[in-house]
């Protein structure tokens, strides 16, 4: 989308399933963390992925402390709707 003042805003959703990759390489002289699925390709690094800041491993530390509440909350809706789906069936 391309906004009145010329700036762009991209919107991806994704729902993985089996197919999405993830991959981040450990060891290598740059950081970054790659995911695809359904032809949709994100890839977040540093703004100098080779030098990060100390900015730099906070951001990355939120996106992992984000990441583990989207987990929780999935386990936590997961159970939350099977218990609803035995107390249906039964």
């Amino acid at each position: 989308m391309v906004e009145p003042d010329g700036s762009t805003r991209i919107g991806v959703s994704l729902q993985p399933d089996e197919s999405v990759s993830v991959l981040c390489s450990t060891g290598r002289p740059r950081a970054q963390i790659s995911v695809t699925h359904a032809g949709a390709d994100v890839v977040i690094t540093p703004t100098d992925p080779e030098s990060p800041t100390a900015e730099d491993v906070e951001i990355a530390r939120w996106l992992a402390t984000a990441f583990e509440r989207y987990a929780d909350e999935v386990e936590r809706l997961h159970a939350l709707n099977a218990d609803t789906r035995r107390n249906t069936a039964a």
